[in-house]
């Protein structure tokens, strides 16, 4: 049973000195800034506000997200202009996209974040980021010191959107103000992505059960977004449609590794573009075949820019299971079940909060 009393903490208000604080510092800073309801929840529209940014810092958020929204985009139109301009062009289109795809990343350190990552995190664009997208986490009662206490979890967090930009920015948050060691998991094809690739140097591994088994064996959380690429074409304006219904690899993972699922909404992920694709469902055929999106998206300027769409992670308690080996059906359909009942409850207890009173949700 959720607490009358919820809490949310403004990533964006956090002072930028306060992110190179060390561990318990930044706890008390922390505790400073989140915010506490009545008894009740939050008040209509509490939440809402968008945070204040500068020029420049908009600038540069805007500049870097139409690279690495924009370059995808490019990938298909400039390969046909290659062709089209000879031999010498192809080469020059081949190379090109082959160095953006393959050229080094900083790695990661097993167990914890490497330097690099701390740095990134705590810098100045991070923080610009966060201010962009009006971040924050919410959550109920104790959820959030839960969170802390179980063994490494498996975050399941709907809906994918376009990008999934909550889930993108839960990783330095959580690292920073979470204090748990925190990695996103996706497909493995977005780490070779032409500039895209870029959004994984916060932390990132392949989605597979294997690779995320051993990172919790590791002590490392690990993020989802469970209704994956399908989740893409079930963007609308209007209502939250989710494509998680029959999707119930995270419960059978949980399972068989004993590991919590931490359950949680991403509200915002589907306002930041406007997407198309066909009514017939070829380009979403297509996209999971491939693991890649096939289709058109668009924001600011109907470029391929993100909205200033206000973005929260809303945070449940975590769902702690028995491990077995072979779980049943049965075994797995209770705690898929009880995982979509909590993201609802979450989506529901939160929105009108938030903004989205006349938002509802649906799982198929």
């Amino acid at each position: 049973m959720a607490s009358d009393l919820h809490h949310c903490v403004e990533i964006f208000s956090c002072p930028a000195a306060a992110l190179k604080l060390a561990k318990e510092d930044r706890r008390t800073v922390i505790t400073g800034i989140t915010k506490t309801s009545e008894p009740g929840g939050f008040r209509k529209d509490e939440l809402a506000t968008k945070a204040p940014i500068s020029f420049l810092e908009e600038a540069v958020v805007v500049i870097v997200l139409a690279v690495v929204m924009g370059a995808p985009l490019l990938i298909l139109p400039t390969f046909f202009l290659s062709m089209y301009l000879g031999w010498k062009a192809f080469v020059g289109w081949l190379v090109a996209v082959l160095v953006l795809a393959l050229h080094p990343l900083p790695k990661s350190v097993r167990g914890q974040q490497s330097p690099y990552q701390a740095w990134l995190g705590s810098s100045p664009f991070t923080l610009s980021l966060y201010k962009y997208f009006s971040y924050r986490f919410v959550w109920s009662g104790d959820a959030k010191e839960r969170c802390e206490r179980v063994p490494a979890w498996i975050g399941a967090g709907p809906p994918h959107g376009v990008l999934p930009f909550a889930n993108v920015l839960s990783i330095p948050a959580i690292n920073t103000f979470g204090f748990r060691h925190f990695v996103g998991a996706g497909a493995s094809v977005v780490a070779h992505t032409p500039c895209l690739r870029y959004m994984t140097m916060f932390g990132f591994i392949d989605v597979s059960a294997k690779s995320i088994a051993k990172a919790l064996d590791a002590d490392t959380c690990v993020g989802t977004v469970p209704d994956g690429i399908a989740g893409i074409f079930r963007c609308t304006a209007d209502d939250e449609v989710v494509k998680l219904k029959h999707r119930k690899g995270i419960a059978k993972l949980a399972l068989r590794t004993g590991h919590p699922i931490v359950p949680a909404y991403s509200v915002g992920n589907t306002a930041a573009f406007s997407a198309w694709f066909d009514p017939f469902g070829v380009l979403e055929r297509l996209s999971r075949a491939a693991q890649a999106s096939f289709m058109l998206y668009w924001g600011r300027f109907y470029l391929p820019i993100p909205l200033r769409a206000n973005i929260t992670m809303l945070i449940g308690a975590p769902i702690e299971v028995e491990r077995v080996a072979e779980p049943t059906n049965e075994q797995v359909d209770a705690v898929h079940q009880r995982l979509l009942t909590e993201m609802e409850q979450l989506f529901d207890r939160h929105k009108a909060a938030l903004g989205w009173a006349d938002k509802k949700i649906a799982f198929e």
